[in-house]
């Protein structure tokens, strides 16, 4: 026997309370000698037998009565063997939990492992009984309750499920497991039953973490918990792992070159797969490949060319067509597009004779504007020295780079801080003017941090066989690595650097570049709101590096300005995540709202915090092109977002290898292609007492004032109207 509210059996100590009553009744009345008592003693003698009979009797009904109405609140229970005594079958409490992952809606024939799981819930709930208390929690990143222990209704039941369909999502069974086993918890019934209807993804499935372990360990416990799979089918599937930007101009009328990386995730080689890049909404892609052969597991990257007409926020998107599973066949990405791109160099050592070639940023403004963009001038490079940076207006920018500046006063760190949060990117290359300790203190302050490194003594190369250290990349996925990844080792050897400052990475910063034979950062970046700062350990001219005069120094200055113009909208989320967008300064409206791939609105909670406009989208379920629009008049800002390309991997477990993976758990495994009601019926019996127990409790209640009455009119017939016993008198 089990209680649905154990903490209420407290009310039995209700019993007492008429026993208390009584004993006290008997110690009211006080004793008192008087002659004429005497003759009613014989009497009272003669009947104390038969009163004391009849208030026992009152008294146990009274116990009774309080204890069976203790009881019926605390709701007991019977399952088992005993219940069928009582006719108990069916008074069933309910969990249903149901997988919406996206490897849930891979589908290699005409009926797919989620219509399968569909049928499988209409199995389960036909066995449920109206009125039963029924939860329904949909299993992906996140778990999502659309009934909590509601009372079965087969009709609204089925149109909390019209709408629902596998999500772009992977599957986090840890946090879906504890949400369910707390709903199971809280279900108020003598038999509770848990169904998780899944794939049984082997990613998720085949080592479940501790967390989910426990959880399914809760279930079993508080109830009766059926994994139930889908029944087995194939794994073959093509998935795009990977997109974004290599190379190239992300100006009008530039050319870009994107890597699309496909991975075939199957047990079979495929042949003549496509892959198409689409630019903006248009249906026709821009550029074409075909990858002749991908062998089972292997990996291909497939570079893809866009040149871009119009200047904005361009959705890029790389595509593989149809297949059984469609959500990982597309990835995709924002290009921020500019009409020219304007890069202001702060002399920090201007020659006084201006003679060509001795200032600090010669070299950064002709290897800047050597290489042309195809449609005109569309890389603007203009040098000012340091003295007039506080005239300068920063906003009319993209990116600034501060070359051997000493000093840098407060007022203008705090603007350089505000244009890098806004999107704006930044590039500081040291020399013989900087003083560490002062160039720390000045653009490292914590109150605004730009700094992805602290600088160190400056150190020579020494000259033993080649003059200086040799450059190399240090990133793996980082743009400007590689792009060097893909330059000759000899030509990439010439590369040189003589001296150099020793930098100790700050948070949140990583290298980029690295001197190979001093194993020192040479080049570092630090993401900082919408922008990024790189900062470069040694100079922008001849004296300590031949870097900027080397053919491969102007062509990595340009990656770095284009990767900083791209800023953090390059970057795609991750569906189901946060979408998160720091807004500009100026021109946010009193509206702000997302707008989803499908074009629904979303709700958006904006927050200011540290001079920070911060909008937000809790847990994106699409995967595509989201617009923020944030001013009249203004163009919304493009975010990209992706699926998580783990979930691609649609192995699943077998009936032996899921049962070895919920070993301990005591979870039972059912097959969902046999008779499933059935075998579920066959599992429960069970019968709540609180309502035969309520009953009863009436029942001896009623029985008890009907007693008491009668006891009462029998000693009022006994007793004459002086309370003398009949023919007596005093």
């Amino acid at each position: 026997m089990g209680f649905l509210n154990p903490w209420l059996l407290m009310g039995t100590a209700g019993v007492a309370v008429p026993i208390l009553i009584h004993l006290l009744n008997r110690f009211r009345h006080r004793e008192v000698d008087w002659a004429a008592m005497e003759l009613l003693r014989r009497a009272v003698v003669m009947r104390s037998r038969r009163i004391r009979l009849e208030d026992l009797i009152i008294l146990l009904l009274r116990c009774l009565a309080v204890g069976l109405l203790a009881l019926a609140m605390a709701r007991p229970t019977i399952t088992g063997s005993a219940a069928r005594w009582f006719g108990g079958q069916q008074q069933v409490g309910a969990v249903l939990a149901v997988d919406v992952s996206y490897s849930m809606a891979y589908k290699p024939g005409v009926t797919g492992r989620f219509d399968h799981a569909r049928k499988t819930l209409d199995q389960v709930r036909g066995t449920l009984r109206p009125g039963s208390p029924v939860s329904l929690v949909l299993m992906g990143n996140r778990p999502r309750t659309l009934l909590r222990s509601a009372g079965y209704d087969p009709r609204r039941f089925e149109k909390e499920l019209e709408a629902v369909r596998p999500l772009p999502e992977r599957l986090h069974l840890d946090r879906c497991l504890e949400v369910v086993a707390s709903l199971l918890a809280e279900t108020k019934a003598p038999v509770r039953e848990c169904y998780l209807l899944t794939d049984a993804q082997a990613l998720s499935w085949r080592e479940p973490p501790p967390r989910a372990r426990r959880a399914l360990t809760e279930l079993a416990r508080d109830g009766q918990l059926f994994v139930v799979p889908t029944p087995a089918d194939s794994a073959e599937n093509l998935a795009v792992e990977r997109f974004a930007l290599e190379s190239g101009s992300l100006r009008t009328g530039g050319l870009a070159r994107y890597v699309a990386r496909v991975r075939n995730r199957g047990a079979r080689a495929r042949e003549n797969v496509p892959v198409r890049l689409f630019l903006g909404d248009e249906d026709v892609p821009v550029d074409r490949r075909v990858i002749e052969r991908i062998e089972p597991g292997a990996t291909v990257s497939v570079p893809l060319f866009a040149r871009f007409r119009a200047a904005g926020d361009v959705k890029v998107a790389a595509d593989l067509g149809r297949d059984a599973l469609l959500a990982d066949n597309a990835r995709y990405a924002v290009a921020p597009v500019r009409e020219q791109v304007r890069v202001l160099c702060v002399d920090g050592s201007p020659h006084p004779q201006k003679l060509p070639y001795r200032n600090a940023t010669d070299y950064l403004v002709a290897a800047l504007t050597s290489v042309p963009g195809p449609a005109g001038e569309t890389l603007r490079a203009e040098s000012v020295p340091h003295t007039r940076l506080a005239g300068t207006a920063l906003a009319n920018y993209d990116v600034v780079v501060l070359a051997n500046v000493a000093d840098v006063r407060d007022a203008e760190v705090d603007r350089l801080h505000r244009f890098v949060r806004d999107g704006g990117g930044l590039m500081i290359f040291l020399g013989d003017n900087t003083v560490p300790r002062l160039i720390n203190a000045r653009l490292g302050r914590k109150a605004r941090p730009l700094l992805p490194a602290e600088v160190g003594r400056a150190m020579a190369a020494p000259r033993a066989d080649a003059p200086g250290w040799p450059i190399e990349p240090a990133a793996v996925n980082h743009p400007m690595a590689r792009f060097l990844h893909r330059v000759p080792a000899p030509l990439l050897a010439e590369a040189r650097v003589d001296r150099a400052f020793e930098l100790g990475l700050l948070p949140g910063a990583h290298e980029v570049l690295r001197l190979a034979a001093a194993d020192r950062p040479l080049l570092v970046e630090k993401p900082l709101g919408r922008g990024r700062v790189l900062l470069f350990a040694s100079t922008a001219n001849r004296d300590w590096t031949n870097f900027l005069v080397h053919p491969v120094g102007p062509m990595l200055l340009h990656e770095a300005v284009t990767h900083l113009v791209a800023s953090g909208r390059e970057t795609a989320f991750r569906v189901g995540e946060p979408l998160l967008c720091e807004l500009p300064e100026a021109g946010v409206g009193t509206r702000v709202r997302f707008r989803s791939p499908a074009g629904r609105d979303l709700p958006v909670q904006v927050t200011r915090s540290a001079g920070r406009t911060v909008a937000e989208v809790r847990g994106a379920a699409e995967a595509g092109f989201f617009e923020l629009h944030h001013a009249e008049g203004e163009p919304p800002i493009v975010l990209a977002a992706n699926v998580d390309p783990a979930e691609s991997d649609v192995q699943t477990l077998g009936e032996e290898a899921l049962r070895t993976a919920l070993a301990g758990t005591n979870a039972r495994l059912l097959r969902a292609d046999g008779d499933l009601p059935a075998t579920i019926r066959r599992s429960r019996i069970g019968i709540e007492l609180s309502l035969p127990l309520l009953i009863l409790g009436l029942l001896v209640l009623l029985a008890e004032a009907l007693l008491a009455y009668r006891f009462s009119k029998t000693l009022s017939a006994v007793e004459g109207p002086n309370g003398l016993p009949q023919g007596r008198s005093p």
